[in-house]
């Protein structure tokens, strides 16, 4: 047989091989979309079962968020401090993991656990007519993307986010007084740049049997679970980076709950 015909043999053979697999695989992935499906049903049957009713249009489709980690890194405080203060700024290694920026217009302060505060020299930081939006820009120069969440006539406070997620445990609290930005208080901040960790969470399913299975254990009764919202809680050891950990925030007709998507642990939210 000549080389030439004996090629196209083999060629065609191979690309009969590879439809073949694409088949399979896609067969494969339409069964697990099925099932998965199915699972999901089932689980909302069961919570309806029990008197829990749930929209579907209010269940995340699938698990997006993956835990992560976040190593903290004192070059990047130093730009930060920088960008809010001045190219000017100071530094003072206050023990513990804490350091502090300064400079004629204000300082910051870094902790090793996230935590930060600042204080503004008077009358340099004039919030103007839209004091959200001000504080806003200002907390995006800390690479802070800010919702507000809370506000009194003084104060406002701001929640960040990641990748358009909530990071439930990071906020800040900004100090407003004559017209001008004075300090902000009670901060917390994600350390550095999120990289994710080789973990999986749980299924939607066992996640809406957990919350029910939790709601149970807690003594609690609800009978409507009016939304669910994916998102992160931090935590930081000692010498350690800070760790995120996917959770649903799940508001119902009789309180809110905290369910750990890794852990399957519901617990209370004030």
């Amino acid at each position: 047989m000549e080389w030439s015909k004996l090629k196209n043999m083999i060629l065609i053979i191979l690309a009969a091989t590879d439809l073949f697999l694409l088949a399979f695989v896609v067969q494969r992935e339409l069964q697990n979309s099925q099932f998965q499906r199915q699972a999901r049903e089932d689980a909302i049957r069961f919570l309806s079962d029990r008197g829990v009713q749930v929209s579907e249009e209010q269940i995340p489709s699938r698990m997006e968020l993956l835990p992560q980690r976040a190593e903290r890194n004192l070059e990047t405080e130093r730009t930060l401090a920088v960008r809010l203060f001045g190219e000017d700024v100071q530094m003072e290694d206050r023990g513990g993991g804490v350091y502090r920026y300064f400079n004629v217009n204000g300082s910051i302060q870094f902790h090793s656990d996230g935590a930060f505060s600042a204080h503004f020299s008077a009358g340099n930081f004039p919030v103007g007519e839209d004091e959200t939006a001000y504080c806003q820009h200002l907390l995006a120069r800390l690479d802070f993307d800010a919702e507000l969440v809370g506000e009194t006539e003084t104060r406002l406070t701001f929640r960040q986010l990641w990748e358009n997620r909530p990071l439930f445990t990071q906020q800040v609290t900004m100090e407003i007084s004559g017209g001008c930005l004075t300090a902000i208080t009670a901060g917390r901040r994600l350390l550095g740049a999120p990289t994710p960790e080789p973990s999986e969470p749980i299924t939607v399913p066992t996640a809406l049997i957990a919350f029910l299975n939790g709601v149970n254990l807690l003594g609690d009764v609800c009978n409507r679970i009016d939304s669910i919202t994916p998102g992160y809680v931090a935590s930081v050891t000692l010498s350690g980076p800070m760790t995120l950990t996917p959770v649903w925030r799940i508001a119902t007709d009789t309180g809110s709950y905290q369910l750990d998507v890794m852990s399957a642990e519901l617990s209370r939210v004030a």
